[in-house]
């Protein structure tokens, strides 16, 4: 293991996820919750658990098991796709990189095939809502893996929602690179800065456990009272003049949870980053791939592993993940169009971010904007800057509709779900059950 003298080290670790801009991808994770009709959760353990689901989804597609301790938790496939299990027991896939959108849709029909025969075989849903709708947290199995052994106790003592967020929350994020570090700290900063925008435009979580949150994106809520420590928009990430170094600063003192040593973890409650880097613990020194994992563990709305990993938003039905690429490509990989996007909240104190966040996940785009007006009309110059392809600009027709609406689909559904639904989880998953074309 290559081991870590100074902090200077860290910031280049991240630097090797530099790409000239020709190798330049994205790459999706996308999860669900895998409910009965009702939106019960479909258990881990146990005849029709995931577990057993993973099972057939390994013989389909011959992917490597991903075990702890003898139980199967994932699958790998050669090319860096993969379908993964959150702590209550969410389902996750993984693509691949893609340089076109058109391949991420590639892989999200393919993994929806093998769903679809799931949903026949068992009878089950594939959610995509943003919190679990009938259940709370303490009525969910959680994954037996040794991380959320140390995780769950943790959480529990800090933020308030922590338990929430492992068990009952899904989301969906979008891995796009950068080429240089004056490159990567204008993405960094300029995704942090449209966390409330992207949040409201992208809510899909009013109900949770049997009744209306009273936020459109209560999984944005949830995120927010995780840990103030380790989530959230860092102040220093957020200036016109904010750095890489900047965030790895920050993630010095977020608290560690574990590190990992001969196959197992070691409990590091009660240290920083920055305290382990100066003094070493029990024996051990400071390594790349304890830097790797410690930034695993930090959950601000945008980071770096190495490259940039957007993490602010509501898991979505197929085509809004795919209008999340589109958005993502047209916005960050665009000079101009990047620049505008930023420009766009730059006059934003930090006060102002913070209060136009927490007003994005109770109000969705009717939240009011810092100045004047709502994150709707925001939103609306948002997407007016993308710049894409004639051909993957039509990936964008659902945020469109949206915003000719007026209306997050978090602000949609929780008016059905008063009116029409008249309560019904069934008709709310059966709405956001949703397993493309």
């Amino acid at each position: 293991m290559t081991c870590i003298a100074q902090a200077s080290q860290l910031e280049e670790v991240i630097l090797r996820g530099c790409r000239p801009r020709h190798q330049w991808a994205l790459g999706l994770e996308y999860e669900q919750f895998v409910t009965r009709p009702d939106g019960q959760p479909v258990p881990y353990e146990g005849p029709g658990g995931l577990e057993e689901i993973l099972g057939h989804l390994q013989t389909w597609t011959g992917w490597q098991p991903i075990s702890e301790n003898g139980r199967l938790l994932g699958l790998k496939g050669q090319d860096g796709r993969s379908i993964t299990l959150e702590p209550g027991a969410q389902i996750e896939f993984g693509g691949a990189p893609q340089k076109e959108i058109a391949g991420v849709q590639a892989e999200v029909q393919e993994y929806f095939q093998w769903l679809r025969r799931l949903r026949e075989m068992y009878d089950i849903r594939f959610v995509a809502i943003g919190a679990q709708p009938a259940v709370a947290p303490e009525q969910i199995q959680r994954l037996p893996k040794a991380r959320y052994d140390i995780m769950e106790p943790y959480l529990q003592g800090v933020g308030g929602l922590g338990i929430w967020m492992m068990k009952a929350t899904a989301g969906v994020q979008v891995n796009f690179d950068f080429e240089s570090p004056e490159d990567g700290a204008l993405k960094m900063r300029t995704a942090f800065a449209l966390s409330p925008v992207l949040t409201a435009l992208f809510a899909n979580s009013p109900i949770r456990a049997g009744e209306d949150s009273g936020f459109a994106t209560w999984r944005g809520h949830v995120w927010s009272r995780t840990d103030p420590a380790r989530c959230g928009i860092p102040e220093a990430c957020v200036r016109e003049d904010s750095q890489i170094a900047d965030f790895v600063e920050w993630a010095l003192d977020v608290p560690m949870l574990f590190l990992q040593r001969d196959g197992a973890l070691v409990d590091m409650r009660g240290w920083s980053f920055r305290r382990y880097l100066d003094q070493g613990a029990q024996g051990l020194t400071a390594t790349e791939a304890d830097w790797d994992l410690h930034l695993s563990t930090v959950f601000p709305e945008i980071r770096f592993r190495p490259q940039l990993e957007l993490r602010c938003l509501d898991t979505q039905c197929p085509d809004g993940a795919l209008a999340l690429c589109a958005l993502t490509k047209g916005l960050f990989y665009d000079p101009e169009a990047l620049e505008q996007a930023w420009q766009l909240t730059a006059g934003w104190s930090y006060q102002d971010r913070q209060r136009t966040w927490h007003a994005a996940h109770r109000l969705g785009l009717a939240a009011p904007a810092p100045g004047g007006g709502r994150l709707l009309d925001l939103a609306r110059e948002l997407l007016a800057l993308v710049r894409l392809s004639d051909q993957e600009a039509t990936y964008l027709r659902p945020l469109q509709g949206l915003l000719n609406a007026g209306f997050s689909d978090g602000e949609l559904h929780s008016q059905r779900f008063q009116g029409e639904w008249q309560g019904s989880l069934e008709k709310l998953v059966e709405a956001t059950a949703c397993l493309g074309s």
